[in-house]
């Protein structure tokens, strides 16, 4: 999908602004809610400042590494006690700032006995992590790009499934299923996918009500659901940042 020059140039800037209500999430008294902000906050974030590192020239097994031991410190040390959103910072690029600090002084030492001798409140997945990049590196951006848009394909993963499962709930899920992988989309993609018309005789509907369910309800729910799953990881999230992330996950696909 193309964008206009505009919006296509967009990407450059960092994903999310960040107000104090995700902040206060982290450093919520209450230790499941703080527990479960924090988890949340983790494995959003783990896949795009994993993507970063590896943008930043570091080898798999080494972007695992460090970037573990960066979500330990956060866990551990409470790190996001010192972001202070009233600077106006945003919070992904104070983030990239501390992981590119910890880089370069190289604190590696002591990972093996941080991953074995501590409570895991988050368990990673590296392989996702690094597949997502993978995907993400062929778009050819700039490592903070990168960021979002391996941002971005996580929230839209998250909304997916919410999204196939309603639909699973409903009896449609099948139809849903094969429809899903051109509503980002903004045409109908040529062979070998199959026409409208050849899905709506496959599932036993009309070429009329499948373009209607197709373009006015699957379409609008899953932005809609887009929008839920970045407010719940990022509390405050603003509505054009939510924008910005959509754009760019339109314009470069789920993966």
């Amino acid at each position: 999908m193309s964008l206009p020059p505009n919006q296509a140039q967009r990407p450059t800037r960092l994903f999310p602004t960040t107000s104090g209500t995700l902040i206060a999430r982290l450093r919520a008294e209450d230790a499941s809610t703080r527990e479960t902000s924090v988890a949340r906050f983790c494995l959003r974030y783990y896949p795009a400042i994993y993507g970063y590192a590896r943008s930043m020239g570091l080898k798999e097994h080494d972007a695992q590494d460090r970037v573990q031991d960066f979500f330990f410190e956060v866990v551990r040390d409470d790190l996001l006690r010192r972001f202070d959103p009233g600077r106006g910072t945003r919070l992904s690029t104070w983030l990239i700032s501390c992981f590119r600090k910890m880089e370069a002084s190289h604190r590696t030492a002591a990972s093996a006995l941080k991953r074995g001798g501590g409570h895991e409140l988050v368990e990673f997945d590296p392989e996702h992590a690094e597949h997502s990049y993978q995907a993400a590196h062929l778009a050819h951006l700039a490592p903070e790009p990168t960021f979002d848009l391996m941002l971005a394909r996580e929230i839209w993963r998250a909304a997916r499934a919410r999204l196939q499962q309603k639909h699973d709930d409903k009896g449609n899920g099948a139809l849903v299923r094969e429809l899903l992988p051109v509503c980002l989309m903004d045409r109908w993609p040529p062979r070998p996918m199959p026409t409208q018309e050849e899905l709506a005789a496959k599932h036993q509907t009309t070429p009329t009500r499948l373009k209607a369910f197709f373009n006015r309800t699957l379409k609008t729910q899953g932005r809609r659901l887009f929008d839920e799953e970045a407010l719940a990881a990022h509390a405050g999230i603003t509505e054009s940042d939510t924008q910005h992330l959509w754009l760019l996950l339109c314009q470069h696909g789920e993966e």
